[in-house]
This record gives structure tokens, sequence and C-alpha cells, in this order.
């Protein structure tokens, strides 16, 4: 009977309380602190938290921010539903501490994160109230910058300029510090009333300073902390990465016998080669030189490659490569492969005209060089003329072309000489031309410098690229249909493209802003816009 007993209150137990239940997602409630939350004459050596459930510490080191920084760390530890911080660091007197808990304090059964937390106190009599709020960018796109960003404020004299370097986040710890949130906005609460320099950076060493290859933004001018924040009191913050890289020859090899390449870690401005009987060529980019040796058997070579920053002896031996399988196969497709290649077979793009493409350098062309192109539909022939590129590396048919029909395009043999005095094959090939649609900017430039326009796709990659130096009108054709995004940088340093800042320069990243609307690009339309730059546009003063 005792046995049945104790087995029925077993089973009134399982049935009052449920096994399972609804999944705790709340975040820690903080309840109490001791001493008070905004305590005035604050002397002692550590300060708790109580919490509504137990709660841990989540990388303290990278999820608590303290103002003014502390040169000797807190010690953070839980018991129970209490954090508990003790202060090892001596305390600078009249001055209001403010602990930044983001996301450091977790609930310990089901890690729900508190996003943010904020814990002041006073050494004085009064608690310092004043604020600064801003919001960091990436200079180039005007999003939020991709790592963490530490935002640093030093408390200044007045409201005067900077220097052309002014190198106070290299060499001085911050009054104040905060990090922005994923949208790049942040907020300083708390600070004491007066003007204050403001930096940004990714602080990937976490020692409050500005390294070299580290990403920053400035604002030049001191800012003043307010009671309240709106529009007027927000501060930008435009940052970039800067670009420290040095010219130098990142690749130089034989890649066949008779042929070699260098490649460079920034474009060749106005590059010479030295070498014995050599002829080289520079991609669209300008920073892969292609080398053809009129000996085609050579195997060494000592070239001396000149340029702007630039002055290198290199020493060149052919590596003939482990012939395996696949690597005969590939050496006996590379022996076999043409002088000439089509650039517009099958439906690749095509444009104005029909591309060719040369292995090597083409020196001659046939006096009434011509291309014959059939219409498939109707056996329809014409004859077009050829033109040589300047670099010798391409040439162009000039036909006019219908989209949407198949062309057989047929080049008769030793139409183009090379450098070695060898002949060109004949070739044919066929090709369907497809529909593309223009871009056309009356652009208005008043911003007194050069305007680079850029056309971004739907993915925000560059297709398309302009330099204007004055009030012109812009066409961008050869687009797919699709929709793109245009954007104007103000081209201060005349380049061509943009360019990031450098805070150990003094020098601003350059400025951008997009166009008003996204535009939607048709086959065979051209699409007009009218845009006006002036400085103000780009936040600079007229």
């Amino acid at each position: 009977m005792l046995a049945l007993l104790v087995t029925a209150v077993a089973g009134c137990a399982k049935q009052g309380y449920p096994s399972g239940g609804p999944k705790d997602e709340t975040a820690p409630k903080a309840v109490a602190a001791k001493p008070a939350n905004e305590s005035r004459n604050f002397a002692g050596r550590q300060f708790s938290i109580a919490f509504d459930e137990y709660v841990t510490v989540k990388d303290a080191d990278n999820n608590i921010l303290i103002s003014p920084p502390m040169r000797q760390k807190p010690e953070f530890t839980t018991k129970g539903k209490r954090l508990v911080v003790k202060i090892n660091d001596t305390l600078q007197p009249n001055t209001t501490y403010l602990f930044q808990f983001k996301g450091a304090i977790v609930d310990f059964t089901e890690g729900n994160v508190l996003p943010s937390f904020e814990y002041v106190f006073s050494t004085g009599e009064r608690m310092d109230t004043m604020m600064l709020a801003g919001r960091v960018l990436n200079a180039r796109d005007g999003k939020p910058w991709k790592e963490p960003v530490t935002v640093m404020a030093y408390k200044v004299a007045g409201e005067g300029q900077g220097g052309a370097v002014d190198t106070v986040a290299t060499t001085k710890q911050p009054d104040f510090i905060t990090r922005s949130d994923k949208e790049g906005v942040f907020a300083f609460h708390y600070v004491p009333a007066g003007h204050y320099r403001l930096v940004a950076l990714e602080d990937k060493n976490r020692d409050l300073r500005l390294g070299r290859g580290e990403a920053a933004a400035w604002e030049p001018t001191a800012v003043q902390a307010a009671d309240s924040i709106d529009s007027a009191t927000v501060t930008l913050l435009r940052i970039s990465a800067p670009d420290r890289r040095v010219q130098r020859v990142a690749k130089a090899e034989f890649t066949a016998k008779g042929r070699a390449t260098i490649v460079t870690v920034m474009p060749m401005q106005s590059p010479s080669l030295a070498g014995d009987s050599v002829v080289w060529r520079l991609n669209d980019r300008r920073d892969t030189m292609s080398v053809w040796f009129r000996n085609a058997a050579c195997d060494s070579a000592r070239l001396v490659l000149s340029d702007t920053a630039l002055q290198d002896t290199l020493k060149l031996r052919y590596r003939a490569p482990k012939m395996g399988r696949r690597r005969r196969g590939a050496a006996k497709q590379n022996r076999a492969e043409p002088m000439v290649k089509a650039l517009c077979s099958g439906t690749s793009a095509f444009y104005d005209d029909l591309r060719l493409a040369f292995t090597v350098p083409v020196t001659a062309i046939a006096d009434g060089a011509q291309a014959e192109v059939m219409r498939l539909k109707d056996s329809n022939v014409a004859q077009y003329a050829l033109t040589l590129d300047s670099n010798g590396l391409g040439a162009r048919i000039e036909a006019t072309l219908r989209s949407g029909e198949e062309y057989s395009v047929r080049l008769r043999e030793k139409l183009f000489t090379d450098i070695f005095g060898h002949g060109s094959d004949s070739l044919v090939f066929k090709l369907t031309p497809q529909d593309y649609g223009t871009l056309v900017f009356h652009l208005v430039n008043r911003t007194g410098s050069p305007v680079v326009l850029d056309v971004l796709d739907d993915k925000d990659t560059v297709v398309a690229s302009r330099s204007v130096t004055a009030s012109a009108e812009v066409r961008i054709p050869h687009l797919k249909a699709g929709t793109y995004r245009v954007r104007a940088v103000l081209d201060t340093d005349c380049n061509g493209a943009w360019s990031p800042g450098d805070y150990w320069t003094g020098s601003q990243p350059e400025y951008v802003i997009y166009y008003s609307k996204s535009l939607q690009v048709r086959e065979k339309w051209e699409m007009e816009e009218r845009w006006t730059l002036t400085k103000t546009d780009f936040g600079r003063k007229e």
C-alpha cells in the first residue's frame, strides 16, 4: 500500500510541473545599483548592479567602454544576479565616469544579450550632462563601416580649426570614448561643456591610438557639446582606409620561352624597359607589362624597369613546368594558340564595332585589309575595313550589324604581321549581336574641380566611369538592361578616381554624392538626365 501511494504522488508531481514551456528570449533587466546610478561624490572602490535573473559577462575587453578611459582595467565578476565591478585605477577628482556595457551582459541560462546599458557616477558634487552625437559612414559609398568603429573625443580649448596635420589621435589618450552601432550612429553622454575634437578609427589593437594602417575619420573643426541632440548638432564622420601602398614589382617571371610578365603593385605612369631586343605592352589598368623577346627561344634575361618612384633590375630565368599528362596537353594547346582571337564570338558582348585580340603584338596590317561579314538569314555579304590599335594588341572591324541576327565573319590569312614577321592564319567565327542602352548626363559642373561619374549596377559594382573636367554632355553607352545608380566624386587631386583620406597628411577623403534616383536602362533606349553639381552639394563651402 505504501509503495502504491508513493507512486501516485510521484505521478501527480509530474503533472503539476510541466517539462517544457516557451523559450526565454528576454534580455536581463537591471533592477537596482549600489551605489545608485548617477551618484555624486563617489569615493568607493567598487559598485554593483542587480538584475532580474542570473547573468554573466561576455568579452569585457571589447564590450565594455569606460569614459574617461582608465589606465588600469577594472575587474568584472558576477555573483548570482549581480554584476560587481572592482575599480583598480585612481579616480580623478570632480569627474563624471561612464561605464557603457555594449552587449557585455548576458543571461546565464539562455544567453540573451542586453544590447546596451550605462552606469554613471561623479567623484564631485555635480554630474556632467552634456552630449555629443554623430554618425560614422564609409566615405566612398555612404554606408556604415563594415567593422566596429571606436569614436574618441578630445577636449580642446576652443572651436578653432585643426592644423594641416593634427597628431592628437596618434599621441594622446582620448578624454572620452564610445562605439558606433551597426548603422554607424554614436553618442557621448555625460561629458563636460566645451569643445571637442572627434576622431573615429577601427582600433584593431585596442590601444586607443591611430596606427599607420588603420581606417580613420575625423572632424577638422572642434565640435561643441550640447544639452540636447538634433540634426544641427549631429556630426558626420567619413571613414576611409589610407592608401599605404608603395610602388614596387609584385611579380616578374617568364610565362613561356621568349615571353615574360611584370606586375606592379600600382599602375605604372610612364614606364620604360631596358633589355636585349624586347617589345612590351601595358594592359588597360597599366599594372601589368607583357614582354616579348625577339629571340623566341630566350630563357634568361636581365631587364631594368624604370618609372615614377620605381627603378628595379630584374633577373629572370625560364623554368619549364612539370610535364604531367595535363601539363603536356596544356603545353600542346598553347603551342597551337592562334595569333588572332575574336573577342565577340557567340552571344558575347559587342558594341559599335567587332573586336579582335592578338597574342603577339602586330606591327603591320595588309593594305586595304577587310573582313567579310555574312548575314546568315539571307547570305548577304559585306566587306568592312580593319583598323589596328595603337599598341598592336588588338584591332576592330568597322561593321554595322543588327541585334538578334546571326552573322559569320571571315578573315583571310596574312592580314596581320607580328613582331617576329609571322603572318596570321585565316579565321572564321559566328556571332549574334545583343542590344544595350545608353545613359546621357547633361552635367553642369560648378564645383571648380574635375568630377568623376561612376555608374553602379544593382550589386554596387562600378560598370562604367567617366572623368569630367567641366560642364559637358557625358554619354555612357553599352549598358545592359537593368537598374543603375550614378555617383559623382569631387576629384580634388585630379587623378581620375576616388582617393581615400590620410590623417597623417591632413587630407580628407574625396567627397562623393549620389544622383537623386535610380535609373532603369532599357535595350535600344537612350535615357537623358540633367545634373547640376556645386560645392555645397558635396558638403563644401562655396
